[in-house]
């Protein structure tokens, strides 16, 4: 008789660590499944923090690209001024010089 009290003893500590088990699997399982989820929140935050960036850098690229065309700009016009009036002086020594040679 002890012997079935034995079996029985076993068999019930088998079912509640049976039961046991089957809870963590489910607790792991959970885990895990939480793990996942911010794992692809985290995934998702950088890859708007990596668009925002890119937009971000755009952005100052394309001010320094208009920031450097202004500045070509402000120094071809700086440059014309400046071989319009030596263009201006020649001509108008040129005028003076034609007009002596003709006028008497």
């Amino acid at each position: 008789m002890q012997g079935l009290g034995l079996v029985k003893s076993l068999a019930e500590r088998e079912r509640e660590l049976a039961q046991k088990l089957e809870e963590a699997q489910k607790t792991a399982e959970a885990k895990l499944a939480e793990a996942r989820a911010e794992a692809e929140r985290i995934l998702e935050e950088a890859e708007r923090e990596a668009e925002r960036l890119a937009a971000e850098y755009a952005e100052q690229i394309e001010a320094e690209v208009r920031r450097i065309e202004e500045e070509a700009r402000r120094k071809a016009e700086a440059e014309a001024q400046k071989v319009k009036a030596a263009a201006e002086g020649k001509l108008e020594g040129a005028v003076e010089t034609v007009l002596e040679e003709v006028l008497p």
